[in-house]
């Protein structure tokens, strides 16, 4: 017996020991109201770190002596409570749960009436009129902002900073029952934000330019999706040109909602100005009403400039864009985004030497672009001449400078043949042309190679490529090297009637001497 009493005080010793731990077991999983948790959100700006901020809305009941929730679970931060009864969310809070409880039929509401529901108290929060202190703002890092050390209940996340705007979403770090532990846990929790990126864009119609050429640029620029009662909602889009570019003016300047530039955005939705912008040309400022109601996702802005006479300063003419928005939209901070997008122009230049390459001067050349005579004005420096289509009609010949040097500055891509019509005095005029192709395929500004071929007797020698511009020399020979020609002027006509002369005298001189002769 002793034995068995011994067995059996084992056997309960045992039973006691398991029961035990499994109390303790139960006792570990068991929640308390201070216990806490880590959040993270993603979805946030890599290339500038915003930050992010946790505002706790939602507070979550907890019986600590059950390790339970109590009832209500959730009851609204008391400011917030508030808010809602005073607005059109009274539905929201339902006292006859609980002081300030959550009621059932916010947690029915679909997710367009959420994200409504979050701009506002957003707003009211970022406006003061909630007086809700933030629970913990973090700097992201690599897209995402993590959140440690957090009391249960449900926050609200709001982020600024960097290129994005985003829309406001919740975290819920509540307790939920897990059926394996028989118990209620706190598990870690994640949010997405989402956001939209403003961006601009600009092109040009045609890079490749000649001065006096009339561009036309675009800029595609992204409207700001701003949130529901945003305080600071600006959209502004400016420009700068190159000094090588003259504005056309404030009336060439549309603004469409399509890319294909049918449907007119009205001038009652902007304000455009020349004037006091920080060195820009213009400025297109969008009504906050327009921006905030209109349906539109993109702006397509067009205007045109004209290629000024001083374009050939660079072989590059930039052209910027700028779009300036409220990065929050409940703050007044902005952020300025920027594209660019060039245009060039090119030029062709010819020394004129003798045999030694001494440069000679007078010559003059007609020139052709593609087939049609091109005419010319001077730049005011001996030599240089610019394309200009309204030039008086003899302007469709240029001279070589005292210094022997031509210049044709301001050329878009294209086969230009020049002509000598005058050699420098005391040489010969040479016959034939010289063709020079301008291409230009990477649309960099630099000519892809020197592409010069000459006809006749045009001596062309020591051809450049340099950048935008293709230079060579054309070489006269002078009369005393070229050899005795009868005659210097005149045709082969006029000799050939010589010639005939000389011999016709010669034979008439003969039958007179033969006469003579005879009569002897």
């Amino acid at each position: 017996m002793k034995a068995k009493k011994t067995m059996l005080t084992k056997m309960i010793a045992v039973f006691a020991i398991v029961a035990m731990m499994l109390s303790m077991s139960m006792t570990a999983f068991a929640i308390s109201s201070t216990d806490q948790g880590d959040f993270t959100v993603s979805g946030l700006d890599t290339t500038v770190n915003p930050q992010v901020t946790a505002y706790q809305i939602i507070t979550v009941n907890i019986d600590n002596a059950s390790g339970q929730p109590a009832y209500p679970m959730y009851t609204w931060n008391s400011e917030v409570a508030l808010w809602l009864k005073a607005n059109s969310y009274s539905t929201y809070v339902d006292d006859t749960l609980g002081t300030n409880a959550v009621a059932d039929v916010f947690d029915a509401i679909n997710a367009d009436t959420e994200t409504e529901f979050l701009e506002k108290l957003t707003a009211a929060i970022k406006n003061g009129s909630v007086n809700v202190t933030a629970s913990k703002e973090v700097t992201a890092a690599e897209g995402s902002a993590a959140f440690t050390d957090m009391d249960m209940g449900v926050y609200l996340i709001t982020a600024n900073g960097g290129v994005k705007i985003y829309q406001p979403t919740t975290v819920e770090l509540v307790p939920a029952y897990d059926e394996d532990a028989q118990a209620w846990v706190l598990s870690n929790a994640t949010a997405t934000m989402k956001s939209n990126d403003p961006s601009i864009t600009k092109t040009v119609d045609d890079p490749q330019v000649a001065i006096g050429d009339t561009v036309t640029y675009t800029i595609t620029a992204y409207v700001p999706d701003y949130p529901e009662n945003a305080t600071n909602t600006s959209f502004i889009v400016s420009d700068k040109i190159d000094a090588g570019l003259t504005f056309d003016g404030i009336n060439t300047i549309a603004v469409y909602s399509d890319v294909d530039k049918q449907n007119v955005v009205a001038t009652n939705n902007y304000d455009v100005t020349t004037e006091n912008i920080e060195g820009r040309t213009f400025q297109i400022s969008f009504h906050d009403d327009f921006t905030t109601t209109t349906t539109a996702d993109t702006l397509y802005i067009t205007y045109t400039a004209t290629v000024s006479a001083n374009a050939f300063g660079t072989n590059v003419l930039g052209n910027d864009a700028y779009l300036k928005y409220n990065n929050d939209p409940y703050a007044v901070t902005t952020r300025e985004l920027a594209d660019d997008v060039d245009v060039y122009t090119y030029g062709i230049t010819v020394d004129k030497v003798d045999k030694n390459h001494t440069p000679l001067a007078g010559a003059k050349f007609k020139v052709t672009k593609d087939g049609t005579p091109l005419k010319f004005s001077v730049t005011g420096t001996d030599g240089i001449y610019i394309p200009d289509a309204d030039a008086d009609a003899d302007a469709d010949e240029v001279e070589v400078s005292a210094a022997g040097v031509l210049q044709l500055q301001g050329l878009d891509v294209g086969t230009y043949v020049l002509t000598e019509t005058v050699a420098p005095p005391g040489y010969v005029l040479p016959t034939g042309s010289i063709t020079v192709v301008i291409a230009d395929a990477d649309v960099n500004g630099e000519i892809d190679n020197a592409d010069v071929t000459n006809t006749g007797t045009v001596q062309v020698d020591e051809i450049v490529m340099a950048q935008n511009i293709t230079s060579f020399d054309v070489i006269n020979i002078s009369s005393d090297d070229a050899g005795f020609t009868l005659p210097v002027t005149g045709g082969m006509g006029t000799m050939i009637f010589t010639i005939l002369g000389i011999a016709l005298m010669a034979s008439a001189a003969a039958m007179i001497i033969v006469s003579r002769k005879k009569r002897a």
